[in-house]
């Protein structure tokens, strides 16, 4: 998703007109055309400007930004939009520990309950050798069960993913 489609998702999510972030970000009598370029992709904003619109949006600046926060910031904010994107695309569960150790599992195979959210073949799990991306990934897991189990709206999962990393750990 590029950063003009980024920034009027977000500026629709927030009810905004394009005037009213042109005017919040101090565009001045442009402002709405300026933010209409950007939105479509013929302007890029500069840094400093992707800064005013993320305060003027209450957002954080990583949910604008097309990359150069670092690599696992980057590959999150890139999962969170592709879940805009394609909503459901991915699905985020929580693991059990088991009282046998993996590698006595001859093949190697996490085992899982089955119910009907789940795909026909066996999903694939991942996990990173990285205590701060398997804690964001832990992080959105919880929010998206209290989406799917109807404890938040879509806004407000959204409204996580916009505003993380920001946004209080796992909860909404």
């Amino acid at each position: 998703m590029t950063t003009g489609e980024k920034i009027k998702r977000i500026r629709q999510h927030r009810k905004m007109t394009q005037k009213e972030l042109g005017e919040a970000i101090g565009l001045g009598a442009t402002g709405a055309n300026r933010i209409a370029q950007y939105e479509m992709g013929y302007r890029v904003p500069k840094k400093p400007l992707l800064q005013k619109m993320a305060e003027a949006m209450h957002v954080s600046p990583m949910a604008l930004a097309e990359g150069g926060n670092g690599a696992a910031t980057d590959m999150l904010e890139q999962l969170f939009w592709l879940d805009e994107e394609i909503p459901g695309v991915i699905c985020l569960v929580q693991t059990q520990r088991s009282a046998a150790p993996y590698n006595a599992n001859s093949n190697l195979a996490l085992h899982y309950d089955d119910n009907d959210s789940w795909p026909p073949a066996s999903p694939v799990a991942m996990w990173f050798n990285s205590t701060v991306l398997d804690e964001f990934l832990r992080d959105w897991a919880k929010v998206q069960q209290q989406l799917r189990r109807k404890e938040i709206t879509e806004e407000e999962y959204f409204e996580w993913k916009i505003c993380w990393p920001e946004n209080e750990k796992g909860s909404v």
